[in-house]
């Protein structure tokens, strides 16, 4: 079974590149990025890292601010 870390974000541009490269150094770890509509492009560089490392990364996109309750656990996530 592979480790998953599930990133929240709102506006965390500055910030998200380093913490994805820091952790694609471990090896097997899968990264969730789960963005609550980033006004600041977040989502957009979250895209960029998915499609680079399709295997390892994947991007949930919100709409809206549905606060980091929700996002640290996507499975309680409405289905629309």
């Amino acid at each position: 079974m592979q480790p998953l870390v599930i990133i929240p974000t709102y506006n965390e541009r500055a910030n998200l590149p380093a913490l994805i490269e820091q952790l694609l150094t471990i090896s097997d770890l899968r990264v969730l990025i789960v963005d609550d509509a980033s006004p600041d492009g977040t989502g957009q560089i979250a895209n960029e890292y998915a499609a680079a490392n399709r295997a390892r990364v994947q991007v949930l996109h919100r709409t809206g601010r549905r606060g980091l309750g929700l996002a640290r656990d996507p499975a309680r996530e409405p289905v629309d």
